[in-house]
């Protein structure tokens, strides 16, 4: 999809905030006014970027922001992590050197989550804009669970995108798993769900589910509703203003790109 709204003008930029998502395969680019009004949308094949994108790119933004997918993932309880023993870690991610390890600390459960972003990917974005803030994904995610948090229930929060979903679990206010794994069907996604009730001898339905990236009366949202009390669509904390409604539609799935300006 290719929108640019009537109000775009080139004079502006420098107020304007770029938002991108990016992954292996797509992008999607978001320009944003100070009124919080979507004035560009572009989706696109990242191998085949449509003239309209490659112009955007080619603006100077002065805000911009990237969310890309992690490689691995490490969470260790903040109490004992140093930056200095990152060696110590080296070994459960694709790519073992200590430079490429990344971490952000997750101050409300006490932890700190080490990272990886494939480097292609990551260099990719630095070269276009160097002052950009890139976060990883689930900084969003997380942020917005946490909105969503009651400590006398589970809470699980499923995040599609891709062929692969983010599945994290909060128990009593705490954060218990996060994982990646990879779906390509309902029943990929009904599989693992199953699999994280049992392993924390959750019996019955799941308490409430926070769905991310999808609908809930997408496929993959009739078939989590089967497992839970309360299906909920994650949304983010900040609204854009959409005019168009094939563009509200399509970056509906988009819910974490919003609030990456709060997860620096």
């Amino acid at each position: 999809m290719n929108y640019i709204s009537a109000d775009f003008h080139l004079h502006y930029i420098p107020s304007y905030t770029l938002y991108i998502q990016s992954d292996l395969y797509r992008d999607h680019l978001i320009v944003v006014g100070l009124d919080n009004d979507v004035l560009v949308y572009i989706a696109y094949d990242n191998e085949k970027p449509s003239l309209e994108a490659t112009k955007i790119l080619s603006f100077p933004f002065e805000n911009v922001y990237i969310s890309l997918p992690h490689q691995s993932l490490v969470w260790v309880p903040s109490e004992v992590f140093d930056p200095t023993d990152l060696a110590l870690y080296k070994d459960y991610f694709v790519e073992t050197k200590i430079d490429k390890i990344q971490y952000k600390q997750i101050e409300s459960q006490g932890v700190t989550a080490l990272y990886q972003i494939d480097s292609t990917l990551q260099s990719r974005w630095k070269n276009a804009f160097p002052q950009a803030t890139i976060l990883p994904s689930f900084s969003a995610l997380l942020s917005q669970a946490f909105n969503n948090i009651n400590c006398d229930l589970e809470l699980l929060c499923v995040h599609i995108y891709g062929t692969q979903a983010d599945l994290f679990l909060f128990v009593n206010g705490e954060i218990r798993l996060f994982n990646t794994y990879e779906i390509h069907n309902p029943d990929d996604l009904a599989f693992y769900v199953l699999s994280i009730m049992k392993n924390f001898s959750i019996s019955g339905k799941i308490q409430k589910v926070l769905l991310s990236g999808a609908s809930i009366d997408s496929e993959w949202g009739k078939r989590i509703d089967i497992y839970t009390k309360q299906l909920v669509e994650m949304k983010s904390t900040f609204d854009w203003i959409v005019k168009n409604k094939d563009v509200s539609l399509s970056i509906k799935s988009l819910n974490t790109l919003a609030d990456l300006s709060i997860c620096e």
